[in-house]
């Protein structure tokens, strides 16, 4: 047998696919099990020892309608003659891709009557984990999903651990506790800047301030994005930053390595959910059922303040909160310093 995944990207959806592709390898062991993913995201499926092949193409022929580039992938994909496709985003343009890339078993999520062109539809009404709803595809091929086995797979080389372990030295991380923060992220494929899900700088830097008060280290992790965010940071109080020099699999053995990690609910936060236990999640316009790190030493904190949760089953959103994001504003530093406390 022949089983494709298809996913545009997006590093945490991605990450958060891996459970369903550990559960297919353990049914079909003789299986041929390749995944195409959009370049963003490439990276996080490196070394992944349940897929055969990872196929990356231009996520950007379908945020940018390119239909020659559309059409080139379609004949690339169809010479493959897969006989299962796992459809992994919602909308139904890529319920149609599937249904063009020949594949006669295509099985997928209906999201309000999108799952035009698939075999096998699974209803999607969010408020459960992402997680859960990957592993429910598995009903497609007669399998029933293992909700116990859901950790995500991130493989770190032996030359990602290093880097961390030399940074750490380098940087004198050794003797008290590092909390790793990552006050960025949040960005949405297609649709770029997504600051409606973060955390204010502010409140970072007031955050950082009490934690150094209280003997604790900071390391600041995150991309090249998340600099103008660093710069401020780093005006106000002195610690150390790893933004925008690190690799995606640097960034995240980085995270591994810290006792405890702060973040948005963002790609970040899924990347330190991969390789780490204890992370403190800040959720506002979305909901932290369908995201949060299942981890029993993980925390989320959300504040119900009304108008949230703003992301529908669509994935929209205002691009302008017009309540002034109350949702995240209303989290406090106490209440993330509170909570620090009680995972620690």
């Amino acid at each position: 047998m022949k089983i494709l995944l298809f996913k545009i990207g997006a590093i945490g959806d991605t990450l958060m696919t891996t459970p369903l592709i550990r559960q297919l390898r353990k049914n079909f062991k003789d299986a041929s099990i390749d995944y195409l993913i959009g370049e963003h995201s490439y990276g996080v499926l490196g070394g992944n020892k349940h897929l055969d092949s990872i196929i990356k193409f231009d996520e950007n022929i379908f945020f940018e309608k390119n239909f020659k580039e559309w059409i080139n992938l379609i004949f690339k994909i169809r010479k493959r003659k897969y006989d299962v496709i796992f459809v992994l985003d919602k909308h139904r343009v890529f319920n149609l891709t599937a249904f063009l890339f020949g594949i006669k078993k295509r099985v997928g999520f209906d999201r309000l009557g999108e799952g035009n062109f698939l075999t096998y539809k699974v209803p999607y009404f969010g408020r459960k984990h992402e997680i859960f709803y990957y592993l429910d595809l598995l009903r497609g091929l007669g399998l029933e999903p293992n909700y116990k086995d859901w950790e995500m797979d991130l493989h770190l080389n032996k030359s990602d651990l290093k880097f961390a372990e030399v940074f750490f030295d380098k940087n004198k991380l050794k003797s008290k506790k590092v909390v790793g923060v990552c006050p960025g992220g949040a960005r949405n494929m297609g649709v770029g800047d997504d600051d409606l899900r973060r955390w204010g700088t502010k409140n970072y830097i007031d955050l950082i301030k009490k934690l150094k008060e209280r003997g604790f280290e900071i390391l600041l992790i995150g991309g090249n994005t998340d600099k103008e965010i660093e710069e401020k940071i780093l005006k106000e109080v002195k610690c150390v930053s790893a933004i925008g020099k690190t690799s995606l699999k640097e960034s995240a053995a980085l995270l591994k390595k810290c006792d405890v990690i702060i973040c948005n609910d963002s790609g970040p936060m899924h990347l330190a959910a991969a390789v780490n236990k204890k992370i403190i999640s800040i959720f506002g316009p979305t909901l932290p059922s369908e995201k949060a790190p299942l981890h029993k030493e993980s925390k989320y904190i959300w504040k119900q303040v009304g108008c949230n949760p703003c992301y529908d089953l669509w994935g929209r959103h205002p691009k302008v909160c017009p309540y002034k994001k109350d949702c995240m504003n209303s989290i406090t530093v106490e209440k993330i310093l509170n909570t620090l406390f009680n995972i620690c």
